[in-house]
């Protein structure tokens, strides 16, 4: 196997293993209300990068794809007729 199919597989077995962590969290803090929610993801965000090496690296790189990704998100008005 591959450098990069053994790098493929690990970012799917990641990526599926995070989906999992984070339904948990969000189904067990459905009771919270919203900025109670916000700021236990923003706590558990902060542990998890602090534990990575080069962390400010990581959260940099997290930053410009969390950027890119919102910039495919439907925004306030694209719906909209250009007569509203």
């Amino acid at each position: 196997m591959s450098q990069e199919d053994i790098e493929a597989k690990r970012l799917i077995w990641a990526r599926r293993a995070a989906q999992h962590i984070v339904d948990g969290l969000m189904a067990a803090s459905e009771h919270l209300d919203g900025e109670d929610e916000i700021a236990l993801m923003r706590e558990i965000a902060r542990r998890a990068l602090w534990h990575l090496p080069n962390s400010g690296d990581e959260a940099r790189e997290l930053v410009r794809y969390i950027d890119a990704e919102n910039l495919k998100r439907p925004q306030p008005g694209d719906d909209e007729p250009p007569w509203a």
